[in-house]
């Protein structure tokens, strides 16, 4: 948060070089949208108003610093953010046709109707449901129709005529009619299936408004509570701990509040006064407690709650500077992932949870294999982990509830086909032995698998249908290593079609790379202050020639504020010496991820590729259809 003020952090912006022949690729088919178009109009000029900061005796001059306006409503500042964005229309309006053709093609490829892999959570069944021509989604559920049944990675949720009936909980097409953005940060049921709470954001800017429900009317049972995060739990099933924002949106106080009650009556259980400090909130996988963390970049500790007793927290791993911590629950005992400067991949500990001071080591550090994450059931423990680059899923049997724990040995590992994949975790049942989890690669659409971890059997649930002929056997997938300076092993990983690439060299390649904050550091602090200024962007533009460059915003961004790329792009304009094409776009209906409808991301998409192939002059006649 402290960058915000002084430098640009993270900005979202395309570079491509120019290249005006292309002896090595094949000959670019030109379209009527290639063509010499109508001389677009000058782009604007921002004026300058001298703003000096002055920290350790360095004096910088920021000319732009006027674009800056926190209430995003300054009428100067919002006309020269249009200009940009008509100046851009402008620059790309030869190319709209193929723009829309090209979004025609993506959006042809999604399956409109469709809905999630359902999870069981109780008597219920619940899961989204996407509906045909719809930005938005719909939050669902039915009755399991044999509750008694112990779960199976064979289960599937019955949609027949004779099935238990679909009941849409929530539809957030409805909700967002009156809003150019819309987005639902967190959607949380009560134990007993009865009530949802559920965070609204109508602008993007992330400060949310959470509502409560009866899951089967749809009516309010409480009153909202306004200027929330996403961080939202329930405590039982008539109280909601959750987090709110210090004036810089730093998460620093967390709230009990029980329904029925004002939110001005509402108790602060904790407030975390240390600026370089954010709270965060979730719930263990037991549903028993609730986990506080405290968290810098190096250093988290965390606080824990009974559900019973919501209003006694308490201190389960102390801060200390270099030392980050997380919590997981099963039985009488808590797990804890543990990371410091020497267990730099981690280490897993156990402690009673009448004793939590008294630790045992579960998996102790490995120098080549990092424990990411922990997921915990009543009887196992799936442990997250990386190794040569690669992520990996452990599982390990635990001991019956009141037996000791010992050191976990013998897991098994969950195998996969891809050389190159990623994995992320799902919600499970806890009190199962079924590991839910998302899998993808670089060919294989995201996919959600259920593993069973006594049998070692996967079953695939769910894969995103991805139409228009698309068939995962065209592309191969590689992973392939280079050397840096250091001699430090880069893992590349490179995906391509088979009929069409030669690698040979000749081939064109679009290279991806996401450049961001890696780490800030402290401004406040001379070394720090240096070496953030040496990469900030808007600090190092000079005289000299840029690419090709497409510089994307969202007005209500809180995380990255447009006025950063509008001052880079001002600067940049001012003093770069070539004549390439600069763009800057700034969404206005629009927080850190864009717009907020699916489809909507979708064009976002379509004009990010089209002004590619505009800055490379290779515009397509026509599209060729292959999938």
């Amino acid at each position: 948060m402290l960058l915000r003020r002084l430098f640009c952090n993270h900005i979202s912006f395309l570079c491509l070089p120019r290249l005006p022949t292309f002896s090595h690729f094949s000959k670019p088919t030109m379209s009527s949208h290639s063509l010499p178009q109508s001389p677009s109009p000058p782009p604007p000029v921002a004026k300058k108003v001298e703003h000096v900061l002055e920290m350790f005796g360095d004096v910088r001059v920021d000319n732009y610093y006027w674009l800056r306006d926190d209430s995003r409503s300054d009428p100067e500042i919002l006309s020269h953010l249009n200009l940009e964005n008509n100046y851009t229309n402008s620059v790309m309006s030869g190319t709209k046709k193929f723009e829309d053709e090209l979004f025609g093609e993506i959006k042809g490829r999604v399956k409109e109707d469709d809905i999630s892999a359902p999870i069981r959570r109780g008597e219920y069944y619940y899961y989204k449901r996407y509906l045909q021509g719809k930005e938005y989604v719909q939050y669902c559920r039915r009755l399991v129709p044999t509750n008694d049944t112990a779960p199976s990675v064979y289960d599937t949720m019955p949609t027949g005529l004779d099935a238990p009936p679909e009941h849409v909980i929530f539809d957030e097409n409805v909700k967002a009619q009156n809003h150019s953005f819309y987005s639902i940060g967190a959607f949380k049921v009560s134990m007993n299936n009865k009530l949802v709470a559920y965070a609204e954001d109508t602008k993007g800017d992330e400060i949310y408004t959470v509502y409560v429900i009866d899951a089967e009317t749809g009516a309010p049972v409480d009153k909202p509570l306004s200027g929330l995060t996403p961080y939202l739990e329930w405590a039982g099933d008539e109280a909601l701990v959750y987090i709110t924002m210090d004036e810089i949106l730093r998460p620093d106080k967390v709230w009990l509040h029980k329904l029925g009650n004002d939110q001005s009556s509402d108790i602060c259980l904790y407030h975390e006064k240390d600026d370089i400090f954010s709270l965060d909130l979730e719930a263990s996988e037991s549903k028993k407690f609730l986990f506080i963390g405290s968290e810098s970049k190096i250093t988290r500790s965390i606080f824990y709650l009974d559900v019973a007793k919501p209003e006694d927290l308490r201190v389960l791993t102390p801060r200390v500077v270099g030392v980050d911590t997380s919590v997981s629950h099963c039985g009488n005992h808590f797990i804890i992932r543990r990371r410091t400067d020497d267990l730099f991949n981690s280490e897993l500990l156990a402690c009673p949870v009448d004793n939590t001071s008294e630790t045992m080591v579960l998996i102790p550090h490995r120098e080549s294999v990092k424990i990411q994450g922990k997921q915990l059931f009543i009887e196992h423990l799936a442990v997250y982990e990386r190794e040569n680059g690669l992520p990996k899923i452990t599982t390990y049997r635990l001991p019956p509830v009141g037996e000791p724990l010992k050191s976990l040995q013998d897991g098994k590992t969950v195998d996969f086909v891809d050389p190159i994949y990623s994995i992320e975790q799902s919600e499970s049942q806890f009190s199962s032995s079924i590991l839910r989890f998302y899998y993808s690669s670089m060919k294989t659409p995201r996919s959600v698998y259920d593993y069973d971890m006594n049998t070692g059997i996967s079953v695939l649930k769910k894969i995103e249908t991805v139409l228009g002929g698309f068939n995962s056997s065209n592309y191969v997938t590689e992973r392939k290593w280079a050397s840096a300076s250091d001699a430090t092993q880069i893992p590349i990983s490179i995906v391509y079609r088979k009929n069409l690439v030669k690698l040979d060299g000749s081939d064109p390649l679009l290279l991806y790379g996401y450049g961001s904050y890696e780490e800030w550091g402290d401004p406040r602090k001379k070394e720090f202050y240096f070496y953030m200024k040496s990469y900030s962007p808007v600090d190092n533009v000079k005289a000299q020639n840029y690419p090709y460059i497409l510089v994307t915003a969202g007005l209500n961004d809180p995380r990255v504020m447009y006025s950063e790329p509008a001052k880079f792009v001002a600067k940049l304009r001012d003093m770069k010496t070539d004549d390439n094409i600069l763009l800057f776009k700034c969404e206005f209906g629009a927080g850190h991820s864009s717009k907020s409808g699916r489809f909507e991301k979708l064009q976002e998409d379509a004009f990010t590729f089209t002004f590619i192939l505009k800055a490379l002059n290779r515009i397509p006649a026509s599209t060729s259809g292959q999938s």
